[in-house]
């Protein structure tokens, strides 16, 4: 009788053991543990963005398309993510991802130090800089034939801040969006105007007809990231996804469909 009562001790300890030793696994990883909470396969991703070509529009159909949602879908689909994405102003976007009403902030979206304290980013995946547009009948060859030339800006923008410290001889109207500062140059009621080169690009190449061509070299390079809440769970994954895009070419040729003339 003694016997078979440390046998059964030993199987009772036994048995213990193996309990413990698949908690401690699981607690390590060998488990469904928090790793599994920042995995994106399977989730349906809530993503806003601002309007701006050509990292995201509306075609003729409405339809949503550009260089950040095509990048958007090779995210997905390495990733095994849905999404809905959802266009806004880029002021209530920022508002919204900050407060974690949205997964993703996206539009062509700088990376600034301001934007940093209240959101997180992506590693950046394009640094897009800022170039003059002018009318090709001005004759211009070199951006310091601007002094005292009436230069047009969108308000807020990088473009505007540029201007506002570096052409203090020149004269600045600021417009409420980029549309207007490019009619205003069209009309030759302003002699030139500073915007991203991506979408300087775009809008050339769509109204030929506009008589615009870029002036000088592109400048102040800014990098330019998906925008993020604050210790967003997805972050590594999203960054790890972008390098690989970028090492496989993806990226390349996004670039070469959407931003090079």
């Amino acid at each position: 009788m003694m016997m078979m009562n440390s046998k059964v001790k030993k199987a009772i300890l036994a048995g213990l053991s193996a309990v413990v030793s698949i908690s401690v696994l699981a607690g390590c990883g060998g488990g469904s543990g928090s790793s599994d909470k920042a995995s994106l396969k399977g989730k349906e991703l809530k993503v806003a963005t601002g309007i701006y070509a050509p990292f995201a529009f509306k075609d003729e159909n409405s339809k949503l398309g550009g260089f950040d949602l095509d990048l958007l879908d090779a995210m997905s689909k390495k990733l095994g993510f849905t999404y809905k994405v959802t266009p806004t102003e880029y002021d209530n976007m920022f508002m919204a991802v900050a407060n974690g009403e949205y997964d993703i902030g996206m539009g062509q979206v700088c990376i600034t130090e301001d934007r940093k304290k209240k959101m997180d980013f992506t590693e950046p995946y394009e640094n897009a800089g800022l170039q003059f547009v002018v009318r090709k009948d001005e004759n211009l060859t070199s951006v310091d034939q601007l002094k005292g030339k009436k230069i047009a800006v969108e308000k807020g923008t990088a473009s505007h801040k540029y201007v506002t410290e570096h052409c203090k001889d020149s004269e600045i109207v600021v417009f409420p969006s980029i549309s207007a500062a490019f009619m205003e140059v069209e009309q030759g009621k302003a002699d030139a105007l500073m915007q991203d080169k991506p979408n300087a690009v775009y809008y050339l190449k769509k109204h030929p007809e506009s008589g615009l061509a870029l002036l000088g070299d592109e400048t102040a390079k800014i990098p330019d990231g998906f925008a993020l809440p604050k210790d967003s769970p997805y972050k590594a994954e999203f960054d790890k996804a972008l390098k690989e895009l970028q090492e496989d070419g993806t990226i390349k040729k996004l670039e070469d469909k959407w931003l090079n003339v």
